[in-house]
């Protein structure tokens, strides 16, 4: 009897075995609605890790789908594969408010851009910080930092963070242990001091208050706070983090403004998506696109890092014809003996592009692709890609490609002849309806990952194939399927847990 249900139990596992063994896998999305609480997110990020594996990364718009002043926080999902089971991590986050509570007064992280070194692996996630009842229109004129003995500190006031630059009288000495006292503009050390996140304390002991939207939870003060008892000054701060192990932890926040903001600004923000890596003299530079509104009028820059993120310089200031109005969210493509282009938002109804030939320092001036029809003002994705047809590098690119308004999202297929001319030979069309923001990736198996907008305040994803002949096609369960790539030992462990687990629970043991 016991020979015969042993005889049993194998011919089940072996069919089931087989059975799994045959099914194949199609992609799941990253960022579906409920996640992490919320049901809104925008501002796609997306990229292809030197493992193989995929990160992205998103806003979370907790009740909206609005920009700062608002509760935003930035976070990432990462894959194995880019192709299904995403785990969710908060990278940049603000507690001043309840998650779910929507305020113009809270504090807010919006807008990120991802890269990886090639040489190190070090992965640079970098997003705007805005203070309490901050953003985009009320950032004031200012960096917000002080220098003191050819060092730039943060500047504090124990009024309001709209106050004038000048009535602020405080500011943040240099870390030691993870700490840094707080001191008088008179370099008279006071009982305040910081933690690396700019938590704030008192006498040693943290200062609290009680969060908003909550039923009296206590959180820790924080300089971004304008509740707090010491705050810093309402303009916008370029933040970064990096992580050393695929994105699993992250650095404390570096603020970037006091390398590379103008005392003449007051947005400096972030070009959403992804960053660049290039080689100059064969050493490598780190490259993120920025983008100002002194003025009145906003312009791209870069911001460049040639020592893996350790210091940061700021590129010149990009200029464009005047039927394209301006420039902002781009993305950087190398093209053929060095030469970067960058392709940005603007306010013609083409796709612009200036290109560089000193690795992204300085750039030509804007001038429209009028192949690449586009509504303009909107971000656009252009990546390069490891293929070739007729011998020509293959970039892509992806847009809103109506003229009257953000929607008929494509992807286009661009060759790169010798002269670095773009002929773009194929358009795969996402919808008909609406379409903003999106990102492109190159997967590890040589397909391509697309998170994009293309419902308001709703991030999705698709993959694409595409053909010898530059022609792109979707995969889905609907079309091709794509068959997982683990390998054979995680396959068949894999299956034997779940039979394992099946066996179990039919013998009543789980």
């Amino acid at each position: 009897m016991k020979k015969t249900f042993s005889t049993a139990l194998c011919v089940t596992m072996l069919f089931m075995l087989l059975s799994v063994t045959a099914s194949a896998v199609t992609y799941s999305q990253p960022f579906p609605s409920g996640t992490v609480d919320s049901e809104t997110f925008r501002i796609p990020a997306l990229i292809t890790l030197k493992n193989g594996s995929v990160l992205a990364g998103a806003d979370i718009r907790y009740g909206h789908g609005l920009d700062s002043p608002n509760n935003n926080e930035v976070f990432i999902a990462h894959s194995k594969n880019g192709y299904a089971d995403w785990n969710y991590k908060t990278v940049f986050y603000f507690d001043d408010y309840a998650d779910g509570v929507t305020d113009t007064l809270s504090a807010s992280y919006i807008d990120s851009a991802l890269i990886q070194s090639s040489e190190t692996g070090r992965i640079f996630m970098v997003t705007d910080a805005q203070p309490s009842a901050c953003g985009y229109l009320q950032a004031k004129q200012g960096s917000g930092f002080i220098e003191i003995d050819g060092k730039k500190h943060l500047l504090l006031t124990d009024g309001n963070n709209t106050d004038e630059i000048d009535t602020f009288d405080y500011y943040v000495g240099e870390f030691e242990n993870g700490f840094a006292a707080v001191y008088e503009k008179d370099r008279k050390k006071t009982s305040y001091s910081v933690d690396e996140e700019l938590n704030l304390y008192k006498d040693g002991e943290p200062l609290y208050l009680i969060q908003e939207g909550s039923e009296g939870v206590e959180i820790q003060q924080n300089v971004y706070y304008n509740s707090s008892e010491l705050c810093c000054y309402c303009t916008t701060y370029l933040v970064m983090r990096y992580s050393d192990d695929n994105g699993k932890n992250w650095s404390h926040p570096i603020n970037l403004s006091s390398l590379i903001k103008k005392e003449s600004e007051g947005f400096l923000g972030i070009a959403p998506g992804r960053g660049f890596v290039t080689e100059v003299n064969g050493k490598e530079r780190i490259l993120f696109t920025v983008y100002d509104n002194d003025g009145g009028t906003e312009n791209v820059s870069t911001i460049y890092s040639d020592d893996n993120g350790k210091t940061w310089n700021r590129g010149e200031e990009t200029v464009c014809r005047k039927y394209i109005g301006k420039t902002s969210e781009s993305q950087i493509v190398e093209l053929n003996n060095g030469t970067l282009r960058m392709y940005a938002r603007n306010n013609g109804k083409y796709v612009a592009y200036a290109d560089s030939n000193d690795k992204g320092k300085s750039w030509s001036k804007f001038v429209a692709d009028t192949q690449l029809s586009s509504v303009g003002n909107c971000m656009v994705s252009f990546i390069n890609t490891s293929r070739t047809i007729d011998g020509k590098k293959v970039i892509l690119g992806s847009y809103p490609s109506s003229r009257q308004e953000r929607a008929d999202g494509v992807v286009r297929v661009g060759l790169v002849d010798e002269t670095n001319k773009v002929k773009w030979i194929s358009k795969y069309h996402i919808n008909s309806g609406f379409f903003a923001y999106s990102c492109l990736t190159e997967l590890s198996d040589g397909n391509f990952g697309l998170l994009y907008e293309d419902q308001p305040y709703q991030i999705s994803y698709m993959v694409l194939s595409l053909s010898d002949e530059g022609e792109l096609s979707e995969i889905n369960g609907n079309n091709i399927e794509y068959e997982s790539d683990e390998t054979f030992f995680e396959t068949v462990k894999r299956i034997f847990k779940t039979l394992f687990d099946k066996f179990l629970s039919l013998i009543g043991l789980l």
